[in-house]
Parts: structure tokens; C-alpha cells; sequence
């Protein structure tokens, strides 16, 4: 991972993880008439990280893409 703001200033820098946060909505996973699985995962997974040059930022992703 690189930090964005210092690619665009032509730096380098190291990126750390402050924190994670998961949401922990329940779901039912299933499988439809056809026999296909569904298994719509509503939670995310939001990181907060910060560079050694002190840009911060967050990310947010589905639970079902890690």
C-alpha cells in the first residue's frame, strides 16, 4: 500500500494501520430454488491509516471481498 497524497507530491513514505472497525449485522447465508448459494454478508470492514509524512485516510470494503 502507498499513500496516494505522497505519490502525488513525489514522496515516499511508510503507511501504517491506526485502527479497524467491523459493523456485526446479522444475515442469513442460503440457497435459493436452483441450488445457488447466496451469501450477501451486509458488514464492512473500515480501516483508518496514516503515512510517515502524516496524511491520513479511511477505507471502506464488503466483509465478502477480504
Amino acid at each position: 500500500m502507498k499513500c496516494l497524497e505522497c505519490q502525488k507530491l513525489g514522496k515516499t513514505s511508510k503507511v501504517y494501520i491506526d485502527q479497524m472497525y467491523t459493523t456485526m449485522m446479522g444475515y442469513t447465508p442460503y440457497y435459493d430454488e436452483g441450488g445457488k448459494y447466496h451469501n450477501n454478508n451486509p458488514n464492512t470492514i473500515t480501516k483508518v491509516y496514516h503515512c510517515s509524512n502524516g496524511h491520513t485516510w479511511k477505507e471502506k470494503s464488503s466483509v465478502n471481498k477480504q
